[in-house]
């Protein structure tokens, strides 16, 4: 490949990556307004599946939504931006920076299978729990009681929260020299994530919405900051960390 065909191809996908990280947090947002939503703002349907079984059919169609805006706005949108970072600050440290973005990689793959489950499987059992007999319903209570274990506590709040922390902390360790206030939210989203997944861990619902709720609001924020920093910011932060560690 050319030397101008290289720069273009890091602009575009530079842009991309900003755009699509940008673009994941109205998203992110709107996932959380649909469960809601969907729940009639019943928060214990979120952490109950007995409760979301009964929001009915047009519940589970938000439902639906609300996980398909999971999907993209907490997971694949991010990706191109994970990539570019590699690209971009693995020159201070490479075995490092691969690594933490391998974990956010992973993070960000088995949070999608996760909302991809959630769906396409939870709709369909909120769809047939009215009509369902009482035996039945109790087999439905199981079934949606055992997918939701898998996947939030299983999938998401102990496997994806554990390496997503490694990943993010790691990040921000790097950051923090030449992008103090980036840096510094960005560790602050890894040490969320690990305590989520600690409390998942120690199977205790206290410190594990200690570390969810900061979480959900920080990852599409800090999504969003580093798109608008990709895109305003030409400069390789390398450069920048290097003008402040000399200053």
């Amino acid at each position: 490949m050319s030397t101008v065909n290289a720069i273009h191809d890091e602009v575009t996908f530079r842009r991309a990556a900003a755009l699509a990280a940008i673009a994941s947090a109205p998203l992110a947002a709107g996932n959380l307004l649909a469960m809601l939503w969907a729940a009639r703002l019943n928060l214990d349907a979120l952490s109950d599946p007995s409760v979301l079984l009964r929001i009915g059919e047009a519940g589970a169609g938000l439902w639906r939504w609300s996980m398909v805006l999971d999907l993209f706005g907490y997971y694949l949108l991010i990706v191109p931006l994970l990539l570019f970072l590699r690209t971009w600050l693995r020159p201070r440290s490479p075995n490092w920076i691969d690594l933490f973005v391998l974990c956010l990689l992973a993070y960000c793959l088995i949070g999608a299978i996760g909302a991809a489950m959630l769906a396409t499987a939870t709709p369909p059992l909120i769809e047939a729990y009215p009509a369902a007999a009482p035996p039945t319903r109790a087999i439905l209570e199981a079934v949606a009681g055992a997918l939701s274990d898998s996947v939030y506590r299983g999938l998401w709040n102990l496997l994806e929260e554990c390496l997503a922390g490694i990943g993010w902390l790691g990040l921000g360790l790097v950051l923090i020299s030449g992008r103090r206030r980036l840096g510094m939210a960005t560790v602050l989203l890894g040490a969320a994530c690990l305590v989520d997944s600690l409390g998942s861990i120690l199977r205790s619902e206290a410190i594990s919405m200690a570390g969810l709720a900061p979480y959900l609001v920080l990852a599409p924020l800090w999504a969003a900051w580093m798109g608008v920093v990709l895109l305003r910011d030409r400069a390789d932060p390398l450069e920048r960390v290097g003008r402040v560690n000399a200053a």
